[in-house]
């Protein structure tokens, strides 16, 4: 009877060495696509945040009673830039920076994209606002990439994903 039981563990020993290996891919493809989402994730409210700071920055930087100055569009894109330095790929990040009373839009790389400058904002009792606008885009690289078939639309984990952000904030003047 002995005979039996440990025959009878060895083999279930086994059995769950080959549930485990079959198991183990599916487990590491779960863990490594978690850590890329994470990533993604956090590059994205990065991005948000610094778009947000920039046009903050960009409306109230010189505001003082009585007398207003527009913060510079280096120094808007300078800050934004350096908010977002944490980031993998950093460097490849565009910032556009431009404001409703300007035809211009300034990046830092490449052409701005479609829709800016942004609309002056008009106010219920007649008086318009300028507005500006800051607009970031970064892309994001996975943190851990593994294979991928791209003619076929396989992929293991996330693709290189573009995040654009776009933050609009008007003057008081």
């Amino acid at each position: 009877m002995k005979r039996s039981n440990k025959a009878r563990q060895a083999r279930s020993r086994g059995q769950a060495l080959i549930e485990f290996a079959l198991i183990l891919p599916i487990l590491f493809l779960l863990i490594v696509n978690v850590v890329n989402f994470g990533g993604m994730f956090y590059a994205w409210i990065a991005v948000s945040n610094a778009a947000r700071t920039g046009a903050q920055y960009y409306s109230t930087a010189g505001a003082a009673v009585g007398q207003f100055d527009v913060p510079s569009v280096t120094a808007v894109r300078t800050l934004v830039l350096n908010d977002i330095h944490a980031l993998p790929n950093s460097s490849t990040a565009q910032v556009c920076v431009s404001l409703s009373t300007s035809v211009t839009v300034s990046c830092n790389s490449g052409t701005g994209p479609t829709g800016t400058p942004p609309t002056a904002d008009s106010a219920e009792s007649g008086i318009t606002y300028p507005v500006g606008a800051v607009d970031v885009t970064y892309t994001y690289t996975p943190l851990i990439s593994l294979w991928s078939f791209p003619r076929l639309g396989i992929r293991a984990t996330l693709p290189p994903t573009a995040i654009h952000r776009q933050a609009t904030m008007r003057f008081l003047l």
